[in-house]
């Protein structure tokens, strides 16, 4: 026949009995092996904290230099492109003017063959004209580059040659 559970009779042992283990003898030698592991990343920690802050200073300074060198660059290119566009208008009031001599010497003409005798002469001056004008501006405008150019092309050199 079931019965319910059984009862056991458990010994009873009082609470002042039981004696927990000593902690102070276990304690002591974590707490040095963590003071020691502690005191033996401080200085490698000082260290990168050094680091970082020698490269930030030196990050900071290159973007300092390259801003001036930034100044520098839209100054000189500044300065370029008014030469070239003062050579160009130059240019534009040549050939203007050699227009209106050519349409002024067009209407003194008396025959057709001293027309196209006249626009030949024209033409011919003309494509002579634009010829050099077109290498002067390419020069002008390789210049403008090259002024813009220089200071970020110092800076750049100035900042990559750096150990």
């Amino acid at each position: 026949m079931a019965s319910g559970p059984r009862k056991t009779k458990t010994a009873e042992t009082p609470a002042a009995a039981v004696e927990a283990p000593p902690a102070a003898p276990l304690a002591e030698p974590v707490a040095e092996a963590v003071s020691e592991a502690i005191s033996g990343v401080e200085p490698v920690v000082a260290n990168v904290v050094a680091e970082v802050k020698k490269a930030q200073a030196s990050v900071q300074k290159a973007a300092a230099e390259t801003a001036t060198s930034l100044e520098e660059s839209f100054g000189a290119a500044g300065k370029s492109l008014q030469v070239f566009s003062a050579k160009a208008l130059e240019a534009y009031q040549a050939n203007a003017a050699a227009s209106v001599q050519y349409v002024q010497a067009l209407s003194g003409v008396r025959t057709v063959s001293e027309a196209i005798a006249l626009q030949s002469e024209h033409m011919r001056k003309q494509y002579e004209a634009l010829t050099a004008q077109a290498k002067e501006l390419t020069a002008l405008a390789q210049q403008v580059a090259a002024d813009a150019a220089a200071p970020l092309k110092d800076q750049f050199g100035k900042t990559f040659n750096q150990k």
